[in-house]
Parts: C-alpha cells; sequence; structure tokens
C-alpha cells in the first residue's frame, strides 16, 4: 500500500512538472509573438525570417489564434512588398485556417487580402465579391471589440484602393473620409491621433492622383499629428513622397529631391517597399531634367529592376487565379477564361524574356568597368548630392550594420565619413569635396581608430575596405 501511495505521488509529480513546463512554454512563446509583432512595424525583413519558425511552434502549442494572427502577417508582408503570387497562397492559407477555428475576423481579414490581390491584377469583380464577403462576416460579430473595429477600417481602406485601381480616385476618397469619420468611436487620444495618423496619410496619397494642394495639406496635416511614440514607417514614407510630388510640380527640385530620400530612407530601414517606384520615377525625372545623366541612369535601373520583380509577380499569381477558378468554374467558362489569361501571360513572358535580354546585356557592359559605380558615388559627392548614402548603402548594404556591430554608438556623420575612405579618397579630396579643412579629417581619422580600435600599425584604408 506504502509502495502504491509513493507511485501515485511520483506520478503526479510528474504531470504538475510537465505542466508547469508546458505553461511556461506557452507564455514564452506569446512574448515571442508579441516581439514579432513590435518588430514588424520597424523592420518586416527582419520580422517575416521569423514567421514560419513561429507558426510551426503555433501548430504544436495547439496556439490557434497565434497561428492565424502569424498568418495574417504573412499576408500584410507580401502586400507590402507588392508579391501578389504569395499573397493570393497566403490569403488562403489564413481562409483555410480561420474556416477551420471558425474565427469571424481572420476570415474577414483573408477576404480582404484575396480582394486586394485581385485588384491589383484587374479582376474588379472579383476583388469586390471578396470585399462584400469580408463585410457580411464582420456584421456577424456583434463583440464591439476594436479588433473589429479595426477590421472595418482596412475594410474601408481596401475598397479605397479598389477605386484606385479602377482610376476612380474621387470615390476612393470618399471611402477614407468615412474612415476618419468613424474614427469618433476611438476615445484614447493618442490612440486617435494614431488613427487618424494613418488616414490623413492614405487620403493626401489619394489626393495626389488628381489635387496635389490638398494632398500636400493632408500630408502636413498627417506629420503633425503624428504621436512620438508612433515609429516611422509606411505611413510617413508615403507623406514624405506626396511631399516631393508637390515641390516637383512646383520645379523645387533641391526641395522634391531631399523629400523623395527621406521616404527612400523609410523604405531601405523597414523593407515596406508599396509605391517604391514612384519615388524613383519622380527622381529619375527630376535628374533628367536638371542634367545629372548618372543619377538620372542610376535611377532608370531601380525602376527596370522593380518592374522585372512585380512582373513576375503577377505572372505566377495569374497562375494562382487559374487554378482556383478551375476549382469554382465550370468548363465553358473557363476555357475562355483560359484563353484570354494565356494571352496575357504570352504578353509578360515575352516582357520579361526581352527585360532578362537587356539586363543581362546591361550587366556584360557593366563588368567591363569595375571603377564605374565608384565613380558614380564619388560624382554624387562632388555634387554635394542627398542622395549618396542611399546610393552607397545600395551599393554596399552591409557597411553600415558591420560598422554599428563594432561600435553601436557611431554617428550618422560618421558613417558617411566611412563611407569616403571606402572609397579610397585621399585626406585632401575629402577635404575638398566636404568643404573642411585637411586638418580635421585627419582629426576625424584619428577619432575613428579610437572608436573602431583600429591598430595604429594598421592602414585605416585597408581597415575600412574589408567592411
Amino acid at each position: 500500500m506504502k509502495n502504491v501511495r509513493l507511485t501515485l505521488l511520483l506520478f503526479l509529480c510528474v504531470c504538475i512538472t510537465a505542466y508547469s513546463q508546458s505553461r511556461t512554454s506557452r507564455e514564452e512563446f506569446k512574448l515571442k509573438v508579441k516581439a514579432n509583432s513590435k518588430l514588424f512595424t520597424s523592420d518586416i525583413n527582419k520580422a517575416y525570417h521569423e514567421i514560419n519558425g513561429l507558426i510551426k511552434t503555433s501548430r504544436i502549442l495547439k496556439d490557434s489564434i497565434s497561428e492565424m494572427q502569424l498568418l495574417e502577417k504573412k499576408c500584410r508582408y507580401f502586400y507590402n512588398k507588392n508579391l501578389v503570387d504569395s499573397l493570393i497562397l497566403s490569403s488562403y492559407q489564413l481562409q483555410n485556417a480561420s474556416e477551420r477555428y471558425e474565427d469571424v475576423y481572420y476570415q474577414a481579414m483573408a477576404n480582404v487580402y484575396m480582394a486586394e490581390s485581385f485588384s491589383i491584377n484587374k479582376f474588379y469583380d472579383k476583388a469586390i465579391v471578396h470585399l462584400n464577403k469580408a463585410y457580411s462576416l464582420l456584421q456577424k460579430d456583434q463583440s464591439n471589440s476594436k479588433k473589429v473595429f479595426y477590421a472595418k477600417a482596412n475594410l474601408l481602406s481596401s475598397f479605397a484602393n479598389l477605386y484606385l485601381d479602377k482610376g476612380e480616385p474621387r470615390k476612393a476618397t470618399q471611402k477614407i473620409m468615412e474612415e476618419i469619420k468613424s474614427g469618433k468611436e476611438i476615445q484614447d487620444k493618442n490612440e486617435y491621433a494614431d488613427f487618424q495618423y494613418l488616414n490623413y496619410s492614405n487620403l493626401a496619397s489619394i489626393y495626389a492622383e488628381y489635387d496635389i494642394d490638398s494632398a500636400f495639406f493632408f500630408a502636413q496635416k498627417s506629420i503633425s499629428i503624428k504621436p512620438m511614440v508612433t515609429a516611422e514607417e509606411k505611413s510617413m514614407a508615403s507623406n514624405f513622397m506626396v511631399l516631393g510630388k508637390y515641390y516637383k510640380k512646383k520645379k523645387e527640385y533641391e526641395k522634391s529631391v531631399e523629400n523623395f530620400h527621406k521616404a527612400l530612407k523609410i523604405i531601405h530601414r523597414t523593407g515596406v517597399e508599396l509605391n517604391l517606384n514612384d519615388s524613383y520615377l519622380a527622381l529619375q525625372e527630376i535628374y533628367t531634367e536638371t542634367g545629372k545623366k548618372d543619377s538620372a541612369a542610376y535611377y532608370e535601373n531601380k525602376i527596370k529592376q522593380k518592374d522585372l520583380q512585380i512582373l513576375q509577380s503577377k505572372y505566377n499569381s495569374l497562375q494562382e487565379v487559374i487554378h482556383k477558378d478551375e476549382e469554382e468554374q465550370n468548363k465553358n467558362r473557363l476555357r475562355s477564361f483560359l484563353i484570354w489569361i494565356f494571352s496575357v501571360i504570352a504578353v509578360l513572358a515575352a516582357s520579361v524574356f526581352f527585360y532578362m535580354r537587356l539586363k543581362k546585356k546591361k550587366t556584360i557592359e557593366n563588368n567591363h568597368n569595375l571603377h564605374e559605380l565608384y565613380n558614380h558615388l564619388i560624382t554624387l559627392i562632388q555634387n554635394n548630392d542627398p542622395g549618396f548614402m542611399f546610393a552607397f548603402e545600395n551599393a554596399f548594404p552591409e557597411f553600415s550594420d558591420k560598422l554599428l556591430k563594432i561600435n553601436p554608438e557611431l554617428q550618422q556623420s560618421e558613417i558617411e565619413f566611412c563611407a569616403l575612405l571606402k572609397l579610397k579618397l585621399t585626406t585632401k579630396e575629402i577635404a575638398r569635396y566636404t568643404f573642411i579643412e585637411t586638418r580635421t579629417v585627419q582629426n576625424k581619422k584619428y577619432r575613428l581608430r579610437k572608436k573602431l580600435e583600429i591598430p595604429q600599425s594598421v592602414d585605416i584604408y585597408n581597415w575600412i575596405d574589408t567592411i
């Protein structure tokens, strides 16, 4: 009898320990998901690389809420990256999971993302079907929760995006105005300011299509009400783009370039690439207009690279649309649809082939002169062009991060000085291009040696060249 009691006691201890460990692991996992959500606003690329692993863990722990939350983030990532093919697939994954767990909110969000992908591909009727379905799903939820409120706000934004894609910006404006009015339900002042900061930014982007003065007004209004705690992300990048377009139209090119580069800096930091080519195209036009051929050519090449990526994504997404229609439509209707789709694919494939040939030719030409990139960057320095650091970071994307790993307290001006050393500029050249004394340049080199712990026996140029 004593042995039986001992065995039962031991078994109970094991169960309690296992339960405690399971509860701890769940709590730790919740913290990881929360940290990933925070990271998503500052570095979308880094956050995305964590998501698949977190989804696997959510399924092991049978945490359905976290699983759907992470699947929704995958949708948001592909939307922000203009990767329509991946957006369609991830939307269906979210739909399947939300239907399995009977979650109305995430079913609605899945339909919103499907609508966005169809709208981008100009399947407007399909997009409207999914938006209406999302609206019906949200109407079933009578909880009046904050999550559902924001879902309805997102739905209005999606209707606005649909009208924009259809070339009806005034109707898009009306939808954002509805969203702004709905904000009266928010009681917290900071939350209200954050909500309207995003809405005014969206409104400014839409007005930029047909009324640049109103666009300028709402972009400034968005900037003025942004809460201090809200990080600069795609909405602020969008505001800077609108200001850039405004000053470009007014032919105040210096201010225009400054704002477009502010937008590109945020895009580069966060990884959110919506409307990226708008900035590239505007900068190319400005540099062409002002006779800066090297800079114009640089942005022209960036536009072509981005266009190819979007073209390939749309091409793949069309195949996903075909696959889905095979399940939903009868054979006769599908046959005529396929003829149209394959015609589009043929045109897209020809465009991709043509561009790939052009890109290959340009690559061969660029390889003939390895110093061309350096000459371009030095030209930007000589012209005191504000786009120098953006062009440099595109050429050497890991340079700043490696320096900051060595000394996280490095200032931006010190990183820019290291960039000049990377280009092998002499002390006299740096002094001449940056309008400072040679003695000042030597002092900067000395301070950098101390901050980066470069031995006196090592040439600073050789050391920087290894970064």
